[in-house]
């Protein structure tokens, strides 16, 4: 334990959870802005980068964010010239989202990224700790966020091989 930490019970899992989603959230982000992306834009590339074509109301529900809030980081994307977005040819009430070559040329620098992140992370805690850890927060997510299992690309992005193009 941390010397700052005291008692267990002083501290409610909710709360920790909380501080450390933001304080993590902060790395990444700061990581991120390193090679050009900003907030949510690595998930949405890191989802792009598996389902490129996808109709943006599935980045919402795979990123757990609003509609709204997708659009408007999207048009950012579209302007900084990461994604393209185009109308379904057979529904054009559907909005479908594409990776231009600058994103696919990103992927291997976003990789590293979030493999730093992930080094970082795993330096903290022994292997038996982090799978444990790694355990209970699926446990966590697959409870808090049952519809949408499946979602969690994380390992096939980290260890994919001869997609850096």
């Amino acid at each position: 334990m941390s010397k700052r930490s005291t008692r267990q019970d002083e501290h409610p899992v909710g709360q920790l959870l909380a501080q450390v989603c933001r304080i993590t959230g902060h790395r990444l982000r700061v990581h991120m802005e390193r090679i050009g992306l900003h907030r949510g834009q690595g998930f949405a590339l890191f989802h792009l980068w598996h389902h490129d074509g996808v109709a943006q109301h599935e980045i919402s529900e795979a990123m757990h964010i609003r509609p709204a809030s997708v659009t408007n980081m999207l048009k950012r994307m579209e302007r900084d010239g990461w994604i393209e977005r185009r109308r379904d040819a057979m529904d054009h009430r559907v909005v479908r989202v594409f990776i231009t070559k600058k994103a696919k040329a990103l992927r291997k620098e976003a990789r590293d990224t979030f493999q730093q992140m992930e080094q970082e992370i795993s330096e903290i805690y022994t292997p038996e700790e982090k799978a444990t850890l790694q355990q209970l927060l699926l446990k966590l997510h697959d409870r808090f966020a049952p519809e949408a299992p499946g979602h969690l690309h994380h390992k096939a992005f980290f260890h994919a091989k001869g997609e850096d193009s």
